[in-house]
């Protein structure tokens, strides 16, 4: 199982960037709600990925241990999917970087009833080479990048530099 997980991921790379209102000053408050995402990118694979998108972030929000999701809370996190391709593991095979999955998103954290915004997180997730071992990553990528945003969310509410390791 480790295994298999460690060589879907192999071929993704996680490019991230945190931008952060209020440096150093996170919210005391741990309980958020999140709103649906919404699919800025157009894409017509037959797939709803704002409700996937959705889906992971409040469960890897959950899974996380710093926040609780309730339907009504002092912050709330919405959610833009800005870039979504599918990619084609033959095309990386035949050529790395030819046929690359990406998805791409921004995560803003809000305060609420003010309507502040106290933090925005972006990521952009790639898959760029590889070839049989990453056939399927448009079936994991969003989550690889909603994994990467909901842990610069976590260490800035645990007053750490989201992004250092």
């Amino acid at each position: 199982m480790v295994l298999s997980a460690s060589i879907l991921l192999a071929g993704c790379e996680t490019q991230s960037a945190a931008v952060i209102h209020e440096p150093g000053k996170p919210p005391a408050e741990r309980v958020v709600r999140v709103d649906p995402c919404v699919d800025r990118t157009g894409f017509n694979g037959g797939r709803a990925l704002g409700t996937e998108a959705t889906e992971a972030l409040i469960s890897k929000v959950r899974g996380g241990g710093v926040f609780e999701v309730k339907a009504e809370a002092p912050l709330m996190l919405t959610c833009d999917i800005e870039r979504f391709a599918a990619g084609s593991a033959v095309k990386r095979w035949i050529l790395p970087g030819w046929g690359q999955t990406q998805a791409g998103l921004t995560v803003m954290v809000w305060k609420m009833p003010e309507q502040e915004v106290l933090a925005t997180f972006k990521n952009l997730s790639v898959v760029g080479g590889g070839g049989l071992f990453t056939i399927g990553a448009d079936q994991y990528i969003l989550d690889v990048a909603i994994g990467d945003i909901v842990g610069q969310l976590e260490a800035w509410a645990k007053g750490e530099r989201p992004g250092a390791d």
